[in-house]
């Protein structure tokens, strides 16, 4: 069995493939009976070239992978480094004061112009799901035509390895946003049930999304999904909400992934500071 088809039958995430010929080009060919000491040598390398910490125990959770397929095919009895674990802290903090306000949310959605006016209404569609639902790429690739039910005005997202299933209101102007986009979407004379389709009647992955909503943007003007949608939720928590409540409708799997969107009294008074008295 090749690695490719050992990785596409046992694991769905994604890039696997590129992190493990990467350990393995480092190796320079002693990849296959490296031990502990020469995996720990990679990761001392990814420290020196400033790698994220979440980004190394990503590499870590490849390498242990591409061991076990060795061990898998026969090629080696042991794996060195499977009780391996890093302690490198990763910064899980919500830079707040970055992210956008309610008036440049509102603006973004109200200024948005698509490089093919063909698909204004579906690329509207996808940037009002993030703003008034808070939604991931993911999320919104996987919508299915049934998740949407109009007589009630509500959206059901399903569950991810990252964010819990929930049904949540949709406002009125997307109501109407939902009802030209789906007049559009009969053009594509597509096969697939998932709601947000391609011109060419396929679905769309997380990362054309991306791409398709930043069609014809400067690098300044881009927009950031993962951005709004943390903004979405700090503004909801700065409003006074309920964090169970902000929890919920974020899908967050545990309270301390919302609470880390809070910004504490200091925070506050820095963000006004910056506001009003900028330093020149």
């Amino acid at each position: 069995m090749k690695l490719e088809q050992y990785l596409e039958e046992n694991y769905k995430t994604k890039g696997l493939k590129s992190i493990i010929k990467r350990y393995t080009d480092y190796q320079n060919g002693k990849a296959e009976t490296a031990q502990l000491q020469e995996v720990l040598q990679y990761i001392e390398y990814l420290r020196k070239q400033n790698v994220h910490p979440k980004t190394i125990r990503n590499h870590l959770f490849a390498v242990k992978i591409y061991y076990g397929y060795l061990q898998h095919t026969g090629k080696r009895t042991d794996h060195p480094c499977i009780k391996l674990t890093l302690k490198d802290k990763v910064n899980r903090a919500i830079a707040t004061e970055k992210l956008y306000t309610k008036q440049e949310l509102v603006e973004l959605l109200t200024n948005y112009q698509a490089k093919d006016k063909r698909l204004q209404n579906r690329n509207k569609l996808m940037i009002s799901l993030m703003i008034n639902q808070a939604l991931q790429v993911q999320e919104i690739s996987n919508l299915q035509l049934t998740d949407i039910d109009l007589e009630t005005a509500q959206i059901t997202i399903a569950k991810t390895s990252k964010t819990n299933a929930r049904t949540l209101p949709l406002k009125a102007n997307q109501i109407v946003l939902i009802q030209r986009y789906l007049e559009e979407r009969k053009q594509f004379a597509s096969k697939t049930n998932h709601f947000i389709i391609n011109k060419y009647g396929n679905d769309l992955k997380p990362h054309g999304i991306c791409r398709l909503i930043n069609e014809g943007k400067t690098k300044e003007n881009r927009i950031h999904p993962l951005k709004i949608r943390q903004s979405v939720i700090a503004l909801l928590l700065k409003s006074g909400n309920n964090l169970r409540l902000v929890q919920t409708f974020s899908g967050h799997k545990s309270s301390s992934s919302t609470e880390a969107y809070k910004q504490t009294d200091l925070e506050q008074l820095q963000t006004s500071v910056n506001k009003y008295h900028p330093i020149k």
